[in-house]
């Protein structure tokens, strides 16, 4: 994307110009290694200190900042309206047909609970796509619309790593941080709350909910005290810790009572704890409470709607417009199950066609997450790919159109030399509330990119601006472009 448009092959101003300024950083690299390596030693303490760790792992930054130009940046507003709305159309084909919650593959348990879920405006209001930048523009690959991480710990590595000398002297700091800030994920809470019908109160009280121990709550607590800032109550609680009070269809806490629930939790642990949150679902369902993300936002996380929005059978549910641009965005998928089925345009045997053309296709469970499991097939033995092939059908798993893995170049910052290491890249793009509100990346030794398998994550930066704390009223946030900002 710093080396030419998604949307185009021909370079441009802009893109040439992202181009300079990532090898000015990395001459700047070259001539202070010693600096350069002090002040990642420093910004990983940092970042520890904030508290971002991940299963009691520092987590890595790479410092090797991705650059995103303006054409990228309106190519990615497109690409992120249009998916967010193919899957509130998913979600709503789902919730009044049964075929469909079928075909998606959501269980018994967590159908329950999305088939009880408090209607409202958006079933997504904070996503994460991520994609493979290529040259005819991005390849979305998952869709983390569950319960979304990162984006608050990537809003502060983008501006920490802006703020260190080497960036400052190569004008990094002159360009935008891409990752959404807490200020614009409270923003669209507020949002999402006042336009409910479930609300009562002007300011609400906000439960930030997910069990005690995971790794996010650092993150947690940072939209918790961005609330707190405004004048808020806002806590984190465990799902396991609420009362439910039928006299005033009230969730209360400790004799605190929340109208707005911030769901971190993911829907599978609540489904799989039902009992011990027992009375939290029963105010998801009965009480006078706003849920963001609602739980029916869980449907459009499973695999199966990678098929629905890549075959044929169902663009009859999309105009021709959505259909021509699922087709560009999205890598052909499918179940795994004994059945004929079409593979770009062809008639196959789709478990005969998986297991004699590994260096075509990727293998992912059904229900797992963090890059579990994921097989690549061109980075295989036939042997792996045939075991990783049961294994996958044992998972009710999907398969789909292997997509070349990005490549980005990363210094290494060990000793007074410098070097760099190629290693694979993904990255993220942010919604929020239907709208491209950001990115992050990650890289790896791995080829399945995932930070739970080792990876690192690296800055991401804009050269076109965008409001990210401004009012969100009722839909998208509101945002302005400028070519620069000094600061």
């Amino acid at each position: 994307m710093a080396g030419q448009s998604e949307g185009s092959l021909r370079p441009t101003r802009k893109v040439d110009f992202a181009s300079r300024m990532r090898d000015d950083f990395r001459a700047v690299l070259k001539r202070s290694p010693v600096r350069a390596r002090d002040e990642d030693a420093r910004l990983a303490a940092l970042l520890e200190s904030r508290g971002f760790r991940l299963d009691d792992k520092r987590l890595k930054a790479a410092w090797a900042p991705w650059l995103i130009d303006p054409n990228t940046v309106r190519e990615l507003t497109r690409s992120v309206r249009a998916i967010s709305h193919l899957l509130e159309q998913v979600v709503e084909l789902a919730l009044n047909s049964v075929t469909f919650m079928e075909q998606i593959g959501i269980s018994p348990n967590i159908e329950e609970l999305v088939l009880n879920d408090a209607p409202g405006r958006l079933a997504i209001e904070f996503a994460r796509y991520d994609f493979l930048p290529a040259p005819g523009g991005p390849r979305f690959l998952e869709f983390n619309v569950d319960s979304p991480a990162g984006a608050a710990f990537s809003s502060v590595l983008d501006n920490e790593f802006q703020q260190t000398e080497s960036a400052r002297e190569a004008g990094l700091h002159t360009l935008f941080p891409s990752a959404p800030t807490v200020d614009l994920y409270c923003d669209a809470l507020l949002a999402a709350y006042a336009e409910h019908a479930r609300a009562t109160v002007e300011k609400p009280n906000v439960a930030i909910v997910d069990f005690a121990g995971v790794s996010t709550a650092p993150e947690q607590e940072m939209v918790a005290q961005c609330l707190r800032r405004r004048g808020y109550v806002a806590d984190l609680v465990d799902p396991r810790e609420f009362e439910f009070r039928k006299e005033d269809r009230g969730l209360y806490h400790n004799g605190t009572r929340y109208h707005l629930v911030c769901r971190r939790a993911l829907v599978p642990e609540l489904a799989r704890r039902r009992v011990l949150v027992a009375q939290l679902i029963h105010a998801f369902r009965h009480g006078d409470v706003v849920v963001v993300n609602p739980v029916r936002s869980r449907i459009a996380s499973n695999k199966g709607v990678l098929e629905i929005l890549t075959s044929g059978a169902f663009d009859r549910f999309f105009t021709p417009a959505e259909n021509q641009l699922k087709a560009r965005l999205l890598p052909w998928t499918r179940k795994l199950v004994a059945r004929r089925t079409d593979y770009l345009g062809r008639d196959v045997d789709l478990l005969e066609f998986v297991a004699a053309n590994p260096e075509k296709l990727v293998l992912k469970p059904g229900g797992a997450y963090g890059g579990e499991s994921v097989v690549l097939g061109p980075f295989v033995t036939r042997q792996q790919w045939q075991a990783a092939l049961d294994e996958t059908i044992r998972q009710q798993g999907v398969v789909q159109e292997y997509v070349p893995v990005a490549r980005q170049s990363v210094p290494v910052l060990e000793g007074a030399s410098y070097a760099e290491q190629e290693k694979y890249m993904i990255l993220g793009a942010f919604a929020v509330r239907g709208e491209y509100a950001g990115c992050i990346g990650r890289v790896s030794d791995d080829p399945v990119v995932n930070v739970r398998r080792g990876g690192g994550v690296l800055p991401v930066l804009e050269l076109g601006g965008r409001s990210k704390t401004g009012p969100i009223e009722a839909a998208r946030p509101r945002r302005r472009r400028t070519t620069g900002q000094n600061r």
